[in-house]
């Protein structure tokens, strides 16, 4: 374990790539707390950001009355992410006045407010989130925290496909909403695809930047896990390989609810036919290449 200060940690990448499942194993660490995703900044064609709304509603951060009126924003189930629907659980009320107290108010120190309060409230001496912003905000992260540790999660492009289209279907909708349904999240998965190429490329010579792809993770954890934690500087603990079960990367729900299931590797072959597995591959050749993923 390091003795030197902590870097701040923070997982960015695409849908359905694991980011949960890391986000429940680093949750194990004596040291780091990670915010779940908060929404901060976002693309608008996907849905509304943290950003936004505090424009809209608190409006100039220094007028007077604005912390009152961002406290009561953020408190208000109004923000998109999940955190904010659990906002009083999650972030206690008076502690984050206090940071946010300390400084004139701005994008960043808000942010930052947030992050720590996490993880005051947890006893965890580092702070860190999960997805914060888009992926491809990615530079503000460095911009704010240029020292800090930067996880990128990524997967196969056709299990990516296979489980957000799924994620999105419903048994009372009619084949032609499930087949607009399926074709949104076609065209969102292979931007995505190519944006996490894209990311990668721009990243990857940072030596607090690191690629974890969701198949290495679910083939050999204890030795993902173990170079995690080490490209972070934290301890290794044996609780992280028996994570509480979230979704479809874990054992199904005959089998114990801790642990990761391999079997989800390949589920995605008997969820997409052949033909939409091979338009993905021939979309992106090099995306695929610089992942590290082979055509089928």
């Amino acid at each position: 374990m390091s003795t030197s200060p902590l870097r701040p940690v923070f997982i960015v990448g695409g849908s359905r790539t694991g980011s949960t499942m890391l986000q429940v194993i680093l949750g194990k660490s004596r040291e780091v707390s990670l915010v779940d995703e908060m929404q901060f900044r976002t693309r608008a064609w996907l849905h509304r950001d943290l950003v936004t709304d505090i424009r809209k509603r608190v409006g100039s951060l220094q007028d007077p009355g604005a912390l009152d009126r961002l406290m009561e924003l953020l408190y208000s189930g109004i923000p998109e992410g999940w955190i904010w629907s659990e906002a009083e659980r999650m972030l206690n009320r008076d502690m984050l006045r206090e940071e946010l107290s300390k400084e004139p108010l701005t994008q960043q120190s808000i942010f930052d407010a947030i992050l720590t309060t996490h993880a005051r409230m947890r006893g965890k001496q580092n702070k860190g989130a999960k997805f914060p912003v888009h992926y491809s905000y990615t530079q503000q992260l460095l911009d704010w925290y240029p020292d800090c540790r930067l996880i990128h999660t990524t997967r196969d492009p056709k299990a990516v496909y296979a489980s957000q289209a799924n994620k999105y279907l419903s048994p009372d909708q009619n084949a032609l909403a499930r087949a607009f349904m399926r074709f949104k999240q076609f065209v969102h998965i292979n931007i995505q695809t190519s944006w996490t190429a894209h990311i990668h490329r721009k990243f990857c010579g940072l030596p607090n930047y690191r690629l974890v792809r969701y198949e290495d993770m679910v083939m050999d954890p204890e030795q993902e896990i173990r170079r995690i934690c080490e490209f972070l500087e934290i301890e290794f603990v044996e609780g992280m390989l028996q994570p509480q079960r979230f979704g479809s990367s874990y054992k199904s729900a005959e089998q114990k609810n801790q642990g990761i299931d391999r079997s989800s590797l390949e589920r995605w072959r008997s969820s997409i036919s052949g033909f939409t597995a091979g338009v993905i591959d021939l979309l992106h050749p090099r995306a695929l290449h610089i992942l590290g993923y082979r055509d089928d």
